[in-house]
C-alpha cells in the first residue's frame, strides 16, 4: 500500500466531495481589508514557518529548502519585518497572543537569537499572554546542550523533538540525517537543561516496519518519560521523491491498511500502559498539557508568518507564497506575501470547530453555543451536518450524551483516517499548487 490520498477508499471519495475551497489572489488593499476584518476574537495563536533544512527528506510534504546562509539571513530579517507589517495593520484590534508554534523545515537550525528577535517583534506590536507557550520543532542533531540552553534563554519553553524512530533502518528509509544516538543525546540534553514541556514525534507506516517493531519504538519513547508522544503515519504525496520511488519499486510500499489499524491501536494501548492518555487522536500526554501545535488552525484566530504559512483569522483563510525568494521580494516592496485568500462563512467555521473538537475526543454543546451564539443541535440541523454526525453514531464512532459528544474507541481510528485524509487532500494540495507557481490567480482544493 502507498498511503497517499487515494488509499482511503469510499471514505476519501465522499470526503473530497463534501468540502471545496477556492483561494484567489486579490489586490493588496482588498487583501488587507479581508485580513483586518477577519478576526473573530482577541486571543490569537501564531504560526511561524522556518523552511530551511541541511538536507531534504524524500517524503516531507511541507515547504522546505536547502540551507543557504545569505538567503536564510534575508528570510529571517523579512520575517521580522512581516511581523511589523501585520502589527501596523492590526494595531487597533488589541490582539493578544496565547501561543506560538514554529514549524518547518528545521526550526532548530537558526541561532536561537532569531527567536529572541521574533518574540521582541511580536511583543512590540501585540499583547503577549502571561504564561505564553512558545514551541518549536527540533531535529535531534541540533539539540546540543549549549543550543538547548540558548533556546531557553531566547524564550522558547516547549520543544517537539523529531525522533521518528529508534531504529537505524527506519531512519535510513526516511532519509533522516540524525542517528539513534543523536536522539538519545538530544532527549538527555533537554532534560538536563530543565525543559518541562517536551514532545517526541514518532512515525509509523514506514516501509518494512512491522507492528512489533513499532511497539518497540513506542516502548523506547515512553522509557524517556517525555510530557507527550505524538504519532504520525508516513504520508506520501506525488510532488516528493518518495512517491515515485515507491511506484517504481525502488522503495518497498508501506504496511497494509490492516497493519495501519493494528499499529494505531497498539499505540493507544501500549502508551496507556505507560500512563499516556490520548489528548487528540494522534497525540498522547501524561498530563492535561498539550504541546502547542497549531491548535487554532482549524477554528482560528491564527496569524501566520513566513513562506508557505497558512493563516486563519476566523472569517478568512490565507496562504503565503511558498517561494522563499518571492516572499523576501514581497516584504522588501512593503507588500503582504499572501498568494491566496478566501472568505470563510460562519457555517464552515462551525463545522471546522466541531471537527477540531472531535479530534480532541470530546465536544461540549455549551462551548459551541458560547463560541457561535447558536444552539448546537439547531446549527447541525440547519447546516445538514447532523446527518454526518448521525451516521458516525450509527457506525459506533460517536457516543451522544445530554450535553456532549464523545469519540468512542472505535471512532479513534475512524477519526485518524479522516484526519490524515484531510491533511493529504487540503493542506498538502495547497502546498503542491503554490510550489508549482508562486502567485497563481486561483487555486481550488481538493
Amino acid at each position: 500500500m502507498i498511503l497517499d490520498k487515494n488509499a482511503f477508499g469510499v471514505r476519501g471519495f465522499f470526503a473530497e466531495r463534501a468540502f471545496k475551497a477556492t483561494f484567489r489572489r486579490e489586490g493588496q488593499e482588498a487583501t488587507r481589508d479581508l485580513v483586518r476584518s477577519g478576526f473573530v476574537g482577541r486571543d490569537i495563536s501564531v504560526y511561524i514557518h522556518f523552511p530551511f533544512c541541511t538536507g531534504l527528506c524524500p517524503a516531507c510534504p511541507y515547504v522546505r529548502y536547502i540551507q543557504k546562509p545569505s538567503l536564510m539571513e534575508s528570510y529571517c530579517n523579512s520575517l521580522i519585518e512581516e511581523v511589523g507589517m501585520y502589527g501596523r495593520l492590526l494595531k487597533d484590534l488589541e490582539l493578544r497572543i496565547t501561543d506560538i508554534h514554529v514549524g518547518g523545515g528545521t526550526p532548530s537550525l537558526p541561532d536561537p537569537v532569531f527567536y529572541k528577535r521574533v518574540l521582541e517583534a511580536l511583543g512590540e506590536w501585540f499583547d503577549l499572554c502571561k504564561g505564553l507557550s512558545f514551541g518549536i520543532e527540533a531535529n535531534p542533531e541540533d539539540l546540543t546542550e549549549d543550543k538547548v540552553f540558548k533556546l531557553r534563554e531566547a524564550g522558547v519553553n516547549e520543544l517537539s523533538i523529531g525522533v521518528q524512530s529508534f531504529f537505524r533502518e527506519n531512519l535510513r528509509t526516511l532519509g533522516r540525517r540524525h542517528s539513534v544516538e543523536d536522539s538519545i543525546d538530544a532527549i538527555e540534553n533537554v532534560e538536563k537543561t530543565g525543559f518541562e514541556n517536551v514532545n517526541l514525534d514518532m512515525m509509523y507506516m514506514i516501509p518494512r516496519q512491522t507492528v512489533e517493531r513499532w511497539v518497540e519504538d513506542l516502548e523506547l519513547a515512553a522509557e524517556y518519560k517525555p510530557s507527550q508522544i505524538t504519532t504520525y503515519p508516513l504520508l506520501i504525496v506525488p510532488y516528493r521523491p518518495m512517491y515515485s520511488l515507491m511506484r517504481r519499486g525502488r522503495v518497498p510500499e508501506q504496511p497494509s491498511m490492516r497493519e495501519f489499524k493494528q499499529m494505531y491501536y497498539s499505540a493507544v494501548d501500549r502508551l496507556d500502559d505507560h500512563g499516556y492518555k490520548p489528548v487528540r487522536y494522534y497525540s498522547f500526554s501524561r498530563s492535561p498539557w498539550e504541546y502547542s501545535t497549531v491548535e487554532r488552525e482549524m477554528v482560528g484566530p491564527l496569524l501566520a508568518f513566513g513562506a508557505g504559512a497558512m493563516g486563519f483569522p476566523g472569517r478568512c483563510e490565507y496562504v503565503n507564497t511558498c517561494s522563499v525568494r518571492e516572499y523576501v521580494k514581497s516584504i522588501a516592496r512593503g507588500m503582504l506575501p499572501i498568494a491566496g485568500i478566501r472568505p470563510v462563512s460562519k457555517e464552515e467555521r462551525g463545522i471546522r470547530w466541531i471537527a477540531e473538537r472531535l479530534s480532541a475526543l470530546k465536544l461540549e454543546f455549551e462551548d459551541f453555543e458560547r463560541e457561535f451564539g447558536e444552539k448546537f443541535r439547531e446549527f447541525t440541523r440547519r447546516t445538514g451536518f447532523s446527518r454526518a454526525l448521525t451516521m458516525q453514531r450509527l457506525m459506533g464512532h460517536l457516543k451522544f450524551y445530554e450535553d456532549r459528544i464523545e469519540l468512542t474507541r472505535k471512532g479513534l481510528f475512524g477519526r485518524n483516517l479522516s484526519g490524515w485524509h484531510f491533511v493529504l487532500s487540503v493542506p498538502c494540495r495547497i502546498v503542491e499548487e503554490y510550489l508549482r507557481t508562486p502567485w497563481p490567480r486561483e487555486v481550488t482544493v481538493p
